[in-house]
This record gives C-alpha cells, sequence and structure tokens, in this order.
C-alpha cells in the first residue's frame, strides 16, 4: 500500500509539473513578425513568402514552384492559378505584397520585418529611435476602448513616407472601429511655428471626429505620453513629427501598468 500512495504521489506530482509548464509556456509574453511595405512577389525567397501572414510554409512553395514554371507574375490576380490559393485568400495576402515590375513599385514597397511585442502586467519595455513608431503602430491597431494622448507636437507632410501622417491614418481606423481618441496638444505662446502644425493636424482629427483639445498659450505642454486602452503608457522623448519618429535619436518606455496608466489619463485630462 505505501508504494502505491508514493506512486499515486508521483504521478500527480509529474501531472502538476506537466501543468504549470503548460500554463508558462502559453502565457509567456511572445514577439511576433510585423511586415513593413511590401514584399515583392517576384523577387521574395520561400523563407520571406512563408514568414508572410496568411501564407505558411506550403503557400510558400506554391507560389515559388509557379513562378519558376511559368515566369515572373505580372499580376496579383495570377495568384489565383496557383494551387492552394482562392479569391478569400487573395484578398487577405495582397496587402502584404507587390509587383516589383509595376511602374508603381519603389524603396517604399520593400517589405521589412520588426518584432511584435507583447507584454504582461508590469512589463517595462525600452523604445530606442524607431522602435517606438513600430510598437506604438501595433498597439494602435490593437487599441478596443480608448486612446489618450499628450504631445508638445504633432507635425504632418503630405509625402506618403511621413511616419506621423502614418499615425494620423491609424488614429482615424481606430477611430472608425469605435475607440475613443482624445488628443491634447501645445499651445504656444512663443512659438507660432508649433502652433500652425498642431493646429492642422487639430483639423483633421476633428474632421474624423477625434476630440483635440489646446492648452493654455500661459503654460507649455512639454508632455509626451500616450496611454491606450488605460493599461499601456507610451512616456519618453519622441514627439509625433517625422524627424523624432525616424531620424533623431529619441527614448521612451512602454510600460504595461494600469494604475500608471490611470494616473496619466487623470493627468492629461488636467492639462486639458
Amino acid at each position: 500500500m505505501p508504494k502505491q500512495r508514493s506512486k499515486k504521489r508521483h504521478t500527480k506530482c509529474r501531472f502538476f509539473i506537466c501543468l504549470l509548464f503548460s500554463l508558462l509556456l502559453f502565457n509567456w509574453p511572445v514577439q511576433t513578425y510585423c511586415l513593413t511595405g511590401r514584399l515583392d512577389i517576384n523577387t521574395a525567397t520561400q523563407q520571406e513568402l512563408q514568414e508572410l501572414p496568411y501564407i505558411g510554409k506550403q503557400r510558400a512553395e506554391d507560389i515559388i514552384r509557379y513562378r519558376r514554371e511559368h515566369g515572373a507574375f505580372t499580376s496579383l490576380d495570377d495568384l489565383l492559378n496557383v494551387s492552394n490559393i482562392g479569391e478569400k485568400s487573395l484578398e487577405a495576402i495582397s496587402p502584404y505584397l507587390s509587383i516589383g515590375s509595376s511602374a508603381q513599385s519603389s524603396k517604399a514597397d520593400t517589405a521589412s520585418f520588426h518584432k511584435k511585442i507583447t507584454t504582461r502586467p508590469g512589463d517595462i519595455v525600452t523604445l530606442p529611435d524607431e522602435k517606438y513608431f513600430h510598437t506604438l503602430v501595433d498597439f494602435i491597431r490593437s487599441a478596443k476602448q480608448t486612446i489618450d494622448i499628450s504631445m508638445f507636437l504633432f507635425k504632418t507632410t503630405s509625402s506618403p513616407k511621413n511616419k506621423a501622417a502614418l499615425l494620423l491614418k491609424e488614429l482615424t481606423k481606430a477611430k472608425s472601429r469605435g475607440v475613443a481618441i482624445r488628443v491634447v496638444l501645445e499651445n504656444s505662446g512663443y512659438e507660432e511655428s508649433i502652433n500652425k502644425e498642431n493646429q492642422k493636424v487639430a483639423r483633421k482629427l476633428r474632421k474624423n471626429g477625434i476630440k483635440v483639445y489646446f492648452d493654455s498659450p500661459d503654460t507649455t505642454n512639454h508632455a509626451k505620453v500616450i496611454v491606450i486602452d488605460n493599461r499601456y503608457s507610451f512616456i519618453g522623448s519622441h514627439n509625433l513629427s517625422h524627424s523624432a519618429l525616424s531620424m533623431n535619436h529619441e527614448f521612451s518606455l512602454l510600460i504595461d501598468n494600469r494604475n500608471l496608466a490611470g494616473e496619466l489619463v487623470h493627468y492629461i485630462e488636467e492639462i486639458r
């Protein structure tokens, strides 16, 4: 009998160890690849293709095989001739692909990858330089309820590569899917060029139903804070301008903490 009890205890112990390992494995924060730009379907390697969403190893092999047997694709619609790719599949993968021979293709269409950050409560993630932009875009796209912003400068241009303009588009998309967004911008009492840029962005945001406020010209709002879903806080040196998001040496943090997020939202509310 003692041996049987010992065996049962050993079996239970192994069971709980396996259960604990499984919970840790499936709940541990992971980093997945996120796409910036488009991948040229005529020059992409199998490895590059299979890393794209909705493609995977089998479809990547089929695309490479079709390209080898029939030559370069002249249109993304040609993918319908590839096995395992139907109309719904084509619709899903088209945003990630381009035709290199197209007159409209450019360096901007070249795909690159960055690691998408997943956090757990209490995590602090460093966001130097361009990492801030890519991470902020990912979290805006994942926002479900609210986005609160306090920013010294929000400056956009008409260039399709302008990163601040791309963020403005992402905020507009978030608003259209029901996310409540509030933005507080600097109203400078000494620098009219800052006011000009902030007011230009404010008009675009308000046109799309986003609430925008300005601080008093007697006080400089130098805070650069973004809070998403009352949980994720972006704090640091980055303004929302192309130079800050892509060229300057800037440093910010992403903090997953609801208490801090609540305090920052309250702070932003007081500014406006």
